[in-house]
């Protein structure tokens, strides 16, 4: 019957998962308390009929829900009083026994103080009826029903709630062990490719010094670019999309050095994006796959094209190219199979991973991350 106040608002009413789906507000367990205080009077109407063994006359029906309802706003009034008071939450800290106490006791002052009042109101004296033998047992059996109920509906939800908060906590260190190993794994992808990377560009630069200086000198220009570039967003948890485009324009222009007119490269990234934030090491690592896997087994190369576009309230990054398109290894490979899990990790199903060959040869890849 009351709109007990167990922990957040919760009314007894929502045992029943339906009438979960509505927030807490004082009118609703207003009317919560009303259909809960029906429920009784229903129950009650239809004990009466089992041991009477005939349906009593709606009157009688009439006076139940008279008595159920005024009993059950006494109780939530009273609930609401000793939780005004810090009673309910006192009551809850001290002990198993004093909850048992406080919620055999409100209700039990409420089934009183309920029958006293609905008595006025049908023109009835609760003197006269205590000397009845058969009202008292029905005050006793009333509270003793109501006293029940709402101790197992109390440790229920005491149980639930605990059982949750521990289910959030370990779902909580669960995603923070996640989010550890992808990290560390982060940390391992860039540990192999800044040292190959690395030692792949220098050997390019001892051998171009003698036959080709210029371009020797120009290599090592764009490897300090890309080095800078590079230092200043590792370093960083998150980095944006126009610093993310300065990074692989200067990885490609030490590439392009190396390769030649076999290497040719588009980056568009529209001005009023740059500035949205972006995990590091999200999108080099296709570009370097485009390059690796589409462009360099290719003889006469192709081209690398990075895009981003606003797509709703997120953002599409698409690396394509014109090599000779996705394997068996590289659609499925480790290094997308590490960028969807971090992508997982970070938005859950708001990121997203699409490979596809692209219509005019080649492969294209595409993350869409919330913007």
């Amino acid at each position: 019957m009351p709109a007990a106040f167990i922990r957040e608002h919760f009314h007894p009413l929502e045992i029943i998962p339906v009438f979960r789906r509505w927030p807490y507000s004082p009118a609703r367990d207003v009317v919560y308390t009303f259909l809960w205080s029906s429920l009784f009077a229903l129950g009650f109407y239809v004990v009466s009929a089992i041991t009477s063994a005939a349906l009593p006359p709606a009157r009688v029906f009439a006076f139940q829900m008279v008595i159920a309802n005024t009993i059950g706003y006494c109780i939530h009034g009273l609930f609401e009083i000793g939780d005004w008071l810090g009673l309910d939450r006192r009551a809850k800290s001290a002990g198993f026994g004093w909850k048992v106490a406080y919620y055999a006791l409100v209700p039990l002052g409420g089934v009183l103080v309920g029958f006293e009042i609905a008595s006025l109101v049908l023109d009835q004296r609760l003197m006269d009826w205590a000397t009845r033998p058969s009202v008292l047992v029905s005050v006793g059996f009333t509270s003793l029903v109501i006293s029940l109920v709402l101790s197992l509906i109390f440790f229920w939800r005491e149980r639930s709630a605990t059982a949750a908060a521990a289910a959030a906590q370990e779902r909580a260190r669960y995603e923070q062990a996640e989010r550890e190993t992808a990290l560390a794994n982060l940390r391992a992808l860039q540990a192999q490719i800044e040292p190959h990377f690395l030692f792949n560009t220098l050997a390019n630069v001892a051998s171009l010094v003698d036959p080709d200086p210029a371009a020797a000198k120009r290599m090592l220009e764009q490897f300090i670019r890309f080095l800078r570039a590079s230092l200043a967003s590792t370093r960083a948890e998150t980095t944006t999309l126009g610093e993310e485009a300065e990074l692989i324009a200067a990885y490609l222009d030490v590439l392009q050095v190396r390769m030649g007119k076999r290497l040719r490269y588009r980056i568009d990234v529209p001005p009023a994006l740059r500035g949205i934030a972006l995990p590091p090491m999200l999108v080099q690592p296709l570009v370097e796959n485009a390059i690796r896997h589409g462009l360099e087994p290719k003889l006469d190369g192709g081209e690398v094209a990075l895009s981003m576009r606003r797509d709703g309230d997120r953002v599409r990054i698409e690396v394509a190219d014109t090599g000779v398109g996705f394997g068996a290894v590289t659609r499925g490979g480790v290094g997308l199979t590490n960028i969807r899990e971090r992508l997982r990790l970070l938005y859950g199903d708001a990121g997203r991973l699409e490979v596809a060959d692209a219509v005019e040869g080649g492969a294209r890849v595409t993350l869409l991350v919330p913007a």
